[in-house]
């Protein structure tokens, strides 16, 4: 039985394995049958995933390559995204295919619906129409026109249409739209418009008919036709993609036929519906706008229109300037006459627009810069035959007496061959401006010049002459040049009457120019004329002539008088007050009143700590403790004096008295020891050699000279004991060569002194004249070493002095931190006001170097507080701490430093406070302040071009952060015209902002 059942198994196992071969021979070509006939019904996912499944089994290569070409048949017929990839992957395994034709149009549809039109042509163009089917044949023939007609080739598309329209039912009508559209394209109108007319009764078409037969009548220019079509067009779809370009065409086409309010209503629905209007059409929307009298919007539309690249542009600049006018922009409408000037497209307009320009310029003085001589000179170089020439001719005359554009004025005045005196008066005064900006410039040596030629004029304008004296003299004063000073204002005074605004003013310069040369009875007098004279007690000035008057009763001995004017100066102004005090007590002592004098001294620097005077303050105090017998309290003040203030310029007087305050109280040691610092710190001054005199009597009297022996010999050849009477005539004789104006001699005689005596008691004074000298012949580098040899020889009355020029030099040199340390010792060993002034301005210069704004705030506020502080430093200042507090943003405190600043734009700073103004108003997102600012300074005016190009890129960014770009575009193109400056940073603005203004 159990071989049985074994054969039996085997028989079973024989059979099953004979029946699993029959379904295996049978299962693939029933799943090729299912999938074709998916794909056959359209069911490409089905037929692709049973078509997949049949190709796992099959080794049939004809079955393989259709099952290959249904899937990827499939994958195109629905939609598949890579379908492409898919097909050409087909015809990379099978390029022989006998589907090839099918596959290369599948492939070209794929592109053709991505609207990838060259790509689709490309594979349209590897098959053959003559293999596909006849369905495929119309899609092949309409899809192949349409790519055709994306790609420009109209004529083709035009005959594959054609052919479409009289052969395919199913493209009967597209084909025909194309056809008609092809033939609107090539500017056919009447072919097109009988074809739109019989399409728009097809819904399908209707509003493509509509919007073609509209721009066709337009462009027939049949207007009523457009304007019946347009109007029809609008009834149907009012609010569609095309309805802009409707209402453009009505509006463009009321205009035309002379209806300016329909044209206006059309045109500005057409605003409504773009962002970037035809700009012919806004000419026209401008120019119906005008006649309409609504000049507001017709700036609005016209600004789309201008332009100085074509003729529509020129004219749009010119309607636009028109229209400025009525509002009353000026400003707006010289940039646009401007730009129409300037572009040569149309010369009659032009002409015009120069013309209206030349006139505004002189009637509003807005130009950019300031334009009014040399717009009138370019109209008459351009123009020289127009009907306006006797008119700009007239209009330069009278601009010449009233213009702030001297310089122009005075090249066209020379250029006269016999001016009248009308232009002789102008002359004289415009001689006179310039020398004053060349005052405020700081070009004292031109502005003399100025002056000198005004005065020699005579008498044409008796003002300009008369004020030429008051400014030569101060021009003068500047240059220490006080004799000649003095002369001008005395003939100032006696020309002009005391009603003149600067008739008090010059009596309080000539006390000055006198009070310089130390002839103190006529500086007495000047000064009490103008103390008479002045209205306003309270003013600086007026305190100020007091103390001077003090000062000549002082020298003059006359003590009282003295102290009764030092007393009426502390109590009219704060700024003169501490002064006053001081000198008040001063006069106290040489009265013999010394406790009078040591308690004004001590109410003197309770009230004013951080005084310029506090150290005489104590000095002079510890000479009255002295004189009153209180020699213990004196030795306290001398040492705090010393110990506070080291640098001071009468320390070693301090020295030499604390030395023998100590001796006279018994204090040996620490006389020895004060004495000895002095001699050390002080060499070769005649402090030292007093303190080297008195350090003998004292080791005398504590019989020690062995001591003081060492002590002397020790200090070596460097310290002269006593000076000879050969050393001092010797330098006196080179000094006096110097001060009678033989500078080269002078040179000379100082030098062969320096030779016989090189360690002598006037060498430091000798080394500053030489320096001098050098200095004033532009020679800095000797200079620079006969100041510095100055200053080393720590003896020299004139150390201050060569201070000064070092750190000029230094700051020309570019030596910034060389500078500020030499400027910084200076105002600590100042003599006087106008020294610490000169050196806290040069602290300011060059602090900003190293960004210490905190310094330049402190030393602005010290030199503000200063009343020998002159206006044109003041302005100086102003600016420095502005820009100290803008970098630590503070910027209210800013913005009122640079306000008062920016009153004067005849000056350098007044003119960068201005645009640092505008800049911070527009990085404050003020827009309307700062546009404000940058206007008011186009009508104040400033010699000072470069700022006011970058006031006017101020306004340029302004206008833009507002959303206005024509104008921001109309400033930067009119600065680009009109800007003569060479520094390249202004051109890179200008390029770099109308280029982002043009994108």
């Amino acid at each position: 039985m159990r071989k049985i059942f074994i054969m039996a198994g085997i028989v079973s196992s024989l059979q099953f394995v004979n029946a699993q071969k029959s379904i295996v021979n049978e299962l693939p070509p029933r799943l090729y049958i299912q999938g074709r006939e998916m794909f056959l019904n359209n069911n490409y996912t089905g037929a692709e995933n049973t078509l997949n499944e049949f190709k796992q089994t099959n080794k049939e290569k004809s079955l393989q390559l259709e099952a290959d070409y249904m899937i990827a048949a499939g994958a195109y017929f629905r939609g598949k995204e890579n379908s492409a990839t898919i097909l050409r992957e087909y015809l990379d395994t099978y390029p022989e295919s006998y589907h090839r034709n099918d596959i290369c149009f599948y492939i070209g549809s794929s592109f053709f619906n991505e609207k990838d039109w060259a790509k689709a042509l490309y594979w349209f163009n590897q098959s053959d129409i003559a293999y596909l089917s006849i369905s495929d044949q119309e899609d092949y023939s309409f899809r192949s026109a349409y790519a055709l007609l994306q790609e420009g080739n109209r004529e083709e598309a035009a005959r594959r249409f054609d052919i479409l329209a009289r052969n395919s039912n199913k493209y009967y009508e597209p084909a025909t739209f194309y056809k008609a559209y092809i033939d609107f394209r090539n500017g056919n109108y009447d072919k097109s418009l009988e074809t739109f007319e019989r399409l728009k009764n097809n819904p399908e078409y209707k509003e493509q008919s509509l919007f073609f037969i509209t721009q066709g009548y337009f462009l027939k220019n049949d207007l009523n036709s457009a304007i019946n079509a347009g109007t029809n067009y609008l009834n149907s779809y009012p609010d569609n993609n095309n309805s802009a370009e409707i209402y453009r065409i009505l509006g463009n086409s009321y205009y035309r036929s002379g209806n300016t309010n329909e044209s206006i209503s059309y045109y500005e629905k057409y605003l409504n519906k773009t962002d970037k209007p035809f700009r012919e059409d806004m000419f026209q929307l401008g120019t119906a706008y005008s006649q309409a009298n609504s000049p507001a919007q017709a700036i609005k539309a016209l600004q789309f229109a201008a332009s100085t690249d074509d003729q529509l542009g020129q004219a749009s600049y010119m309607l636009l300037g028109q229209n400025y006018l009525k509002v009353n922009d000026n400003s707006n409408a010289l940039m646009a006459f401007d730009a129409a000037s300037r572009a040569k497209f149309d010369p009659s307009i032009s002409e015009v627009a120069l013309y209206n320009y030349a006139l505004l310029v002189h009637k509003t003085s807005l130009s950019i810069f300031d334009q009014s001589i040399t717009v009138l000179q370019r109209f008459l170089k351009e123009y020289p035959n127009s009907k306006y020439v006797n008119e700009i001719n007239n209009q330069l005359a009278s601009t010449l007496l009233s213009t702030k554009d001297y310089q122009a004025a005075l090249n066209v005045i020379d250029q006269m061959n016999a001016p009248g005196r009308q232009i002789l008066e102008a002359k004289q005064s415009i001689l006179f401006q310039l020398g004053a900006q060349d005052f405020i410039d700081g070009k004292y040596d031109q502005a003399i010049q100025r002056f000198n030629a005004c005065i020699n004029m005579g008498n044409y304008d008796s003002k300009s002459k008369n004020e030429s004296y008051f400014w030569r003299g101060e021009t003068r004063y500047r240059q220490n040049e006080f004799a000649a000073a003095a002369k001008d204002y005395q003939t100032y005074t006696s020309l002009t009457n005391s009603t003149d605004s600067n008739y008090s003013l010059a009596l309080y310069n000539l006390g000055y120019s006198y009070f310089k040369q130390k002839q103190y009875n006529n500086s007495l007098s000047s000064l009490q004329q103008y103390i008479a004279q002045e209205k306003n007690s309270q003013s600086l000035t007026y305190a100020d002539a007091l103390n001077r008057i003090g000062d000549c009763y002082l020298y003059n001995r006359n003590f009282s008088d003295a102290e009764r004017a030092y007393t009426q100066a502390s109590t009219r102004n704060q700024q003169s007050a501490e002064y006053a005090d001081f000198q008040k007590a001063f006069v106290m002592g040489l009265q013999h009143n010394y406790n009078g004098k040591i308690s004004a001294l001590d109410a003197m620097i309770r009230k004013y700590p951080e005084s310029q005077y506090i150290d005489d303050a104590m000095y002079e105090k510890s000479r009255a403790l002295v004189m009153t017998g209180r020699e213990q309290e004196a030795t306290s003040v001398l040492s705090q004096m010393l110990n506070k203030f080291p640098d001071s310029n009468i320390a070693a007087k301090a020295g030499v008295l604390l030395g023998q305050s100590y001796y006279n109280t018994n204090q040996t040691n620490q006389a020895i020891s004060t004495y000895k610092k002095v001699i050390e710190r002080d060499k070769n001054t005649e402090e030292a050699r007093i303190a080297l005199q008195s350090l003998e009597g004292i080791y005398r009297d504590i019989n020690d000279i062995s001591s003081y022996a060492n002590y002397a010999n020790s200090l070596g050849s460097g310290v002269i004991i006593s000076t000879s009477r050969q050393d001092s005539l010797t330098y006196l004789a080179a000094e006096n060569v110097y001060m009678k104006g033989r500078t080269a001699e002078a040179v000379n005689t100082m030098r062969k002194y320096l030779q016989t005596y090189p360690n002598g008691q006037f060498a430091g004074d000798a080394h500053y004249y030489i320096g001098i000298v050098a200095y004033e012949n532009k020679d800095n580098v000797t200079a620079l070493n006969e100041f510095n040899q100055t200053v080393q020889s720590g003896n020299s009355k004139n150390l201050s002095k060569a201070l000064l020029h070092i750190g000029d030099i230094q700051l020309a040199n570019n030596d910034t931190q060389a500078a500020y340390n030499t400027f910084k010792r200076l105002e600590r060993v100042a003599v006087n006001s106008e020294e610490k002034n000169a050196a806290q301005l040069g602290i300011l210069k060059t602090a900003g170097a190293s960004g210490n704004d905190n310094e330049i705030i402190t030393t602005t506020t010290q030199l503000l507080s200063s009343d020998k502080t002159s206006p044109e430093v003041i302005s100086e200042a102003r600016l420095a701490r502005a820009k100290a507090y803008l970098n630590i943003s503070a910027t209210n405190k800013a913005v009122e430093d640079l306000t008062k600043a920016a009153t004067d734009t005849r000056s350098v700073y007044g003119a960068e406070a201005q645009y640092l103004l505008a800049d911070t108003y527009l990085k404050a997102k003020a827009y309307d302040k700062a546009e404000q600012q940058v206007l008011q300074l186009m009508k104040q005016g400033t010699p000072h071009a470069y700022w006011m190009a970058r006031s006017i890129i101020v306004l340029s960014d302004t206008y833009k952060a507002k959303g206005d770009k024509f104008q921001a575009k109309q400033y930067l193109e009119s600065l680009d015209a009109n800007y003569t400056g060479n520094e390249p940073e202004i051109r890179s603005m200008i390029s770099e902002r109308l280029a982002a203004l043009n994108n």
